[in-house]
């Protein structure tokens, strides 16, 4: 991989091994997705013109996904197309959550337009705007940076919202050291090696074959997200490990301690990356592990809940503290397997998902409620669905003061019967961590629906 920091983009990048498994064609695919609901009046003029003004800023969406040799690339356009539009009438407040979930079940084909596109569901004074972005192209963070543009021109036509960014390719972002270093690509070309040659050996099933996708959500009240915000500033513990300690505890009891393998939880790469741009559209999210079996002096089922907190918010803290000098020969690693990117894919399909919790936390979303012509009612969601199945993700966020969950699975992996019972187990663990049910009742708005059948 070369280390020249001023890469010619023209003729645009390929696809690095991350984006390629996140996009994967048709049939295959990650999308993440965000509904805003607007009280007020917008206009059709005002989207396309904000959606016109973010495609002028941000390259990759100005790009279409070709193949080059054995490779996809992002490719500039001179005159891409728009980002997609479709209106919809609202009828109810629920029409949203079903139109998202079949949004985020259909994929991206970036060879026709770009890997992005919304929906707006228009009503006369309340409204609901869905962003669909394929995982390949942002994250939650990134999702979050262009609803946030999309608010404030749909708002502010001539609002200013940054300079151009640039396609973002690993030897513009990764650190010129890491890129220069000859110690670590000669470990990365050993781990290669045996990569590849355990690629060889490993033996190839059949796809495995999945029930229906659901996706259920929860918003927990004002009083008691803001009590445990607190809680968790008094007791030396962040909100992240609290929220993950809840959800971890709640599979534990209700699936026994032994039926998912691990649970793990995406880094947001950007703090090793001093070059990226924090509102550059980006995607790459290493992973760390988390497991109450291994947390030292910690018995899941006898110790305190804050005594576990503390210990996870402390692994967790060491883990990413390590992530630095593990990523980036993990992606660099990847790099170099893209002619064995078919073999691995249908070893991705033939491997059962559903022993493995992913708990992806957003954070607080700084997004503005009031603009001059209307105002942000409510983020309903931030969630992600990958295809065949999304076994198993809770994504988690805050806005407007109250913590939002969504739980997202498909019947043969986890039946929604289950998934209920563990989301009301989560709640009344995090009620019986602040005080008793009956001074601080949680409350809970409880949303679900089940896609259709794949395969």
């Amino acid at each position: 991989m070369t280390s020249d920091r001023n890469t010619d983009q023209r003729s645009g990048r390929p696809l690095t091994m991350y984006e390629r498994a996140l996009y994967l064609g048709a049939g295959f695919h990650v999308n993440v997705m965000t509904t805003a609901r607007i009280s007020g009046q917008i206009t059709e003029e005002q989207i396309t013109r904000a959606l016109r003004k973010i495609q002028d800023k941000h390259a990759v969406l100005r790009c279409l996904v070709e193949h080059k040799g054995d490779r996809p690339w992002f490719v500039p356009q001179d005159h891409p197309a728009p980002i997609p539009l479709r209106i919809l009438d609202r009828q109810t407040d629920q029409d949203w959550f079903d139109v998202s979930t079949q949004e985020s079940l259909q994929p991206f084909d970036g060879s026709s337009g770009p890997l992005a596109r919304v929906v707006w569901l228009r009503g006369p004074m309340e409204s609901e705007l869905l962003l669909v972005c394929s995982h390949a192209l942002c994250d939650g963070r990134s999702l979050m940076t262009l609803l946030r543009e999309l608010l404030l021109l749909c708002d502010q036509p001539d609002a200013g919202i940054g300079a151009p960014t640039s396609l973002n390719s690993l030897e513009e972002v990764f650190p010129a050291e890491v890129l220069a270093d000859r110690k670590l690509r000669r470990r990365i070309r050993w781990k290669v090696r045996v990569t590849k040659l355990m690629l060889r050996c490993a033996r190839l099933g059949k796809p495995w074959i999945y029930g229906s996708i659901y996706r259920s959500l929860w918003t927990v009240d004002e009083q008691t997200s803001q009590l445990l915000v607190a809680r968790c500033k008094a007791e030396g513990a962040t909100v992240f490990s609290a929220l993950a300690l809840a959800c971890m505890l709640a599979f534990r009891r209700i699936c026994g301690p032994r039926q998912i393998e691990k649970f793990e939880a995406p880094v947001d790469f950007r703090r090793y990356l001093p070059d990226l741009r924090s509102d550059s559209l980006f995607a790459i999210a290493p992973t760390i592990v988390l497991s109450l079996q291994k947390l030292q002096g910690i018995d899941p089922d006898t110790s305190d809940f804050w005594a576990m907190a503390r210990a996870l918010k402390s692994d967790m803290s060491g883990k990413m503290d390590r992530l630095k000098s593990t990523a980036f020969p993990l992606f660099l690693g990847i790099e170099h397997l893209h002619d064995f990117y078919a073999r691995m894919a249908v070893y991705a399909r033939s491997k059962r998902a559903g022993r493995k919790v992913s708990l992806s936390y957003v954070g607080k979303i700084d997004a503005g409620q009031n603009y001059r012509g209307f105002r942000l009612a409510e983020i309903c969601d931030i969630s992600a669905m990958m295809t065949p199945t999304p076994a198993h993700l809770i994504a988690m966020y805050s806005f407007g003061g109250r913590f939002h969950f969504s739980f997202s699975s498909d019947e043969s992996s986890l039946p929604e019967a289950t998934a209920l019972q563990i989301r009301e187990q989560i709640v009344a663990i995090l009620h019986a961590s602040l005080t008793s049910p009956d001074t601080f009742p949680i409350t809970v708005a409880a949303t679900s629906a089940v896609g259709a059948e794949v395969s």
